[in-house]
């Protein structure tokens, strides 16, 4: 049996409270040690052929030496990418009371539906955001139960965006197989299920908090899937930590943030690097993003791929199916880098 919703923070957010509950208070570090742009990678090198080998390599080195990239001339339309945000945004407009008709079971660890942390550990502190989660793609995998009848064009524009990344996503698969050094681009797409993988989709909202120097809006995590394409309101929050700090990602128009995730890095054997990211929250003003998991099938077994495997390269991690991994990512919830570190032989840690 479900538990009572959960406190919601917008709902907080719009009580008009000036002192944030001490549920959601953690000491934070620094937020950065200076703005750092993440790589920004033109897409439409891939269908030029001058251009075509050096996008490859654009894209193989961010995912190697950041793990996050931002894409821009991705193919998807402006005004797709519009009506994806009005939705959204629409979404967390519903009153209270509608979005309750879609809460997940977050004690359990299930998070499809609307809800607002990760995981139950008894003492974690809280973020400061709501989300709705579900599966976006195929449609036939949604928990229709959980997916919202308001506004009425929700499902329209959730099926055309779920198939242009599903697009995307096996272009750039293609794309990081090449910059492993496969001869045979689709080795990812086929390793994590063919035609079967799936796409489900996170949209986060942050509302505005009155001491955001406080609380985070996501706490630091790697992501559990294998590929993250983020959209975002253009609104700064989201941060990655690389060499010893948090590095704000600067918003690009028209740009899709790209991040690698704990599956990919493991196929890879540690060569693409799933790196840690959060999100923080603003005074006077909202934040909303939309990210779009991309995932192997749940039965997948989960590995290092076989052709980058040799005695000078040994498997840094051991297997594991992704059901199993995301069913103890959101059961324990948000945890750093420590789901992946779990699979990681003690050998490749020193």
């Amino acid at each position: 049996m479900e538990k009572a919703a959960s406190v919601r923070v917008q709902s907080l957010a719009e009580s008009g409270i000036q002192t944030v509950p001490l549920q959601y208070v953690r000491p934070l570090e620094p937020s950065h040690a200076g703005d750092s742009q993440v790589p920004v990678i033109d897409l439409q090198g891939l269908s030029i052929d001058h251009l075509k080998e050096k996008t490859i390599s654009e894209i193989s080195c961010a995912a190697e030496n950041w793990g996050f990239f931002q894409i821009v001339n991705h193919g998807i339309p402006d005004s797709l990418i519009s009506r994806v945000q009005a939705v959204g945004k629409a979404f967390f407009d519903l009153p209270l009371h509608e979005k309750e008709l879609y809460r997940n079971n977050e004690d359990a660890g299930n998070p499809v539906g609307y809800g607002s942390k990760v995981g139950y550990t008894a003492d974690a502190k809280l973020d400061w955001g709501d989300y709705y989660y579900n599966v976006v793609w195929p449609p036939s995998k949604r928990d229709m139960t959980k997916w919202p009848k308001r506004p009425s064009d929700f499902t329209e524009v959730m099926d055309e965006y779920g198939k242009e990344i599903c697009n995307l996503w096996k272009r750039l698969m293609q794309v990081l197989s090449r910059g492993l050094g496969l001869e045979d681009e689709n080795v990812l797409n086929e390793r994590m299920g063919g035609e079967g993988n799936d796409i489900h989709i996170r949209m986060n909202y942050y509302p505005p908090c009155p001491q955001p120097e406080l609380v985070l809006g996501l706490s630091p995590h790697s992501d559990p899937n294998a590929l993250t394409i983020l959209l975002h309101d253009q609104t700064p929050g989201l941060q990655i930590y690389k060499d010893g700090a948090w590095l704000h990602v600067q918003s690009v128009p028209g740009a899709l943030v790209v991040n690698i995730a704990d599956q990919l890095e493991i196929l890879s054997n540690g060569k693409y690097k799933s790196v840690l990211h959060r999100s923080l929250v603003h005074k006077d003003r909202s934040r909303m993003s939309w990210a779009m998991f991309c995932a192997p099938q749940p039965e997948a077994i989960i590995s290092p791929l076989k052709e980058l495997i040799d005695d000078l390269h040994p498997p840094l991690y051991g297997a594991s199916s992704l059901e199993d991994y995301k069913k103890k990512f959101f059961t324990k919830g948000l945890d750093g880098k420590g789901h992946v570190h779990q699979l990681k032989h003690s050998s490749a840690s020193h």
